[in-house]
């Protein structure tokens, strides 16, 4: 069982979505000066010089956060370089002002083919001071999504292994195959829009089991005992605050697990995918933040 523990734990730094012919996906881990080290995902396309995606870091963490990115490929001299612009999540609890972000240095890189690179980073509050530097570890991930699913197979096919591990890590193949974070009891997600609207979505990502859940808008019951189903359930939210509070609170649990709902955030410009990890009578929180 520790074993796969270990086997889990590797999965999570490592394993993306599909690789494809343009997007770049890479998975490691930062380390800082005073020698900390958090994973961080950088996910981005490289269209002639421009070079725009996002980044995960503390990923599955208590202060996972997604940030946009933006930078510049030296076709010349093979160059990448890219610094974070803005924050589209976080679970952490500070404001978006108190952010540290990345400004990653040029390094030696070759579109579609390099597998690692490493190198130095400098952060910068948004007003520019800087705030801590450290370096940059990244592997791609093009060559770990087979690793997956020969390990889930193995576990699935294991008869050491009692059911209610084999439903976790499949749980965990569920998040990680959907590019989900995990929206656990009396924690927030906040999230950063400029829109006056945005549309929430609700089913199940996988087997339908029962799930039951209840969701309040700032105080307000929106949706009561509603059983999830592969068919989406969208609600439109107005964002008349500063902050609008989305309460989702899991009324029942269904056979399989805990309670496993696929929540999307959808403005112009963003689609965050979170996937809820609740016993009966908990309930976790979204903030939504307008910029």
């Amino acid at each position: 069982m520790k074993y796969l523990s270990l086997i889990i734990i590797n999965i999570l730094l490592v394993n993306g979505t599909l690789f494809s012919q343009n997007l770049e996906e890479y998975a490691g881990a930062i380390k800082l000066s005073d020698s900390a080290i958090i994973t961080y995902k950088v996910f981005f396309e490289i269209n002639q010089s421009k070079v725009t995606g996002y980044t995960l870091t503390d990923l599955g963490g208590e202060h996972e956060t997604k940030s946009n990115l933006v930078g510049f490929y030296d076709t010349n001299n093979n160059k990448l370089s890219f610094k974070e612009t803005g924050i589209v999540y976080t679970k952490s609890i500070i404001t978006q002002n108190d952010f540290c972000y990345i400004h990653f240095s040029p390094v030696n890189y070759k579109a579609g083919k390099t597998t690692y690179f490493k190198g130095t980073f400098k952060g910068m509050f948004n007003d520019g001071q800087q705030c801590i530097d450290g370096e940059i570890f990244l592997n791609s991930v093009e060559k770990i999504n087979s690793r997956m699913e020969k390990i889930t197979k193995k576990v699935n096919r294991s008869n050491r292994i009692n059911d209610s591990i084999k439903d976790k890590f499949n749980n965990l193949k569920l998040m990680e195959n959907l590019n989900l974070n995990m929206l656990k009891a009396d924690r927030i997600l906040s999230v950063f829009s400029e829109d006056k609207t945005i549309n929430l979505e609700l089913y199940d990502g996988g087997q339908e089991d029962g799930d039951v859940i209840s969701i309040k808008v700032n105080g307000i019951l929106v949706l009561d005992n509603f059983k999830i189903t592969t068919k989406r359930k969208m609600i439109p939210i107005t964002l008349s605050n500063n902050k609008t509070s989305i309460e989702i609170i899991a009324k029942t649990v269904g056979t399989i697990s805990t309670n496993t709902a696929v929540i999307e955030i959808n403005d112009s410009k963003n689609n965050i995918r979170a996937l809820t990890n609740l016993k009966a009578g908990e309930t976790t929180k979204i903030d939504i933040l307008k910029r």
